[in-house]
């Protein structure tokens, strides 16, 4: 009879360690794993928005000026291939006179592949302020390949002319143009 009142009693001690301290462990470790799913979210959030802000800032990064955007924009192309093993190396770049890009510019390069790729990386960056309209990898002579990049850079939108209205017929006052 001792025998199982002694096993009843720890079958009760057993039940009661489990619903005082197992349970609520259990379920704190629930909230937990919910509070780090809700931070690991809004971490992720967080980063998709900052990339953006990046980018936009990035993309109005050209300097106020036609000659200064097309010199920013040459550094910018020379940056990417600072440090590369790249041949017949060509930039060029020219202001944009009008509208919402600032300067155009065009590079090409010779290497091996791992540089030509390193080198359209930089250039894809948020930070390097150039946006990229096109970019070719081609087969060269000597087993080399040949990267041909056109590029970009937009002015900010405080150097952006306003559009002009029209001013015409009564009906058309205040309009912009279509």
């Amino acid at each position: 009879m001792t025998r199982r009142l002694a096993a009843a009693l720890l079958l009760v001690a057993a039940l009661g360690l489990h619903l005082g301290v197992t349970v609520p462990a259990r379920r704190q470790r629930d909230e937990a794993r919910q509070e780090y799913a809700r931070a690991r979210e809004e971490r992720e959030r967080l980063r998709v928005q900052a990339t953006r802000i990046e980018r936009r800032e990035a993309a109005g990064r050209a300097p106020a000026g036609d000659a200064a955007a097309a010199r920013a924009l040459r550094l910018s192309l020379l940056q990417a291939i600072e440090g590369l093993s790249l041949r017949a190396v060509r930039i060029g770049t020219e202001a944009g006179h009008r509208g919402a890009v600032a300067a155009r510019g065009r590079f090409a390069a010779e290497g091996r592949q791992a540089d030509l790729l390193r080198a359209a990386g930089r250039l894809a960056e948020p930070s390097s302020g150039v946006l990229l309209e096109r970019v070719v990898l081609l087969q060269a002579h000597g087993g080399d390949l040949r990267l041909e990049v056109e590029a970009f850079s937009v002015r900010a939108p405080a150097d952006l002319p306003a559009p002009a209205l029209r001013t015409g017929s009564p009906g058309s006052q205040g309009q912009a143009p279509s």
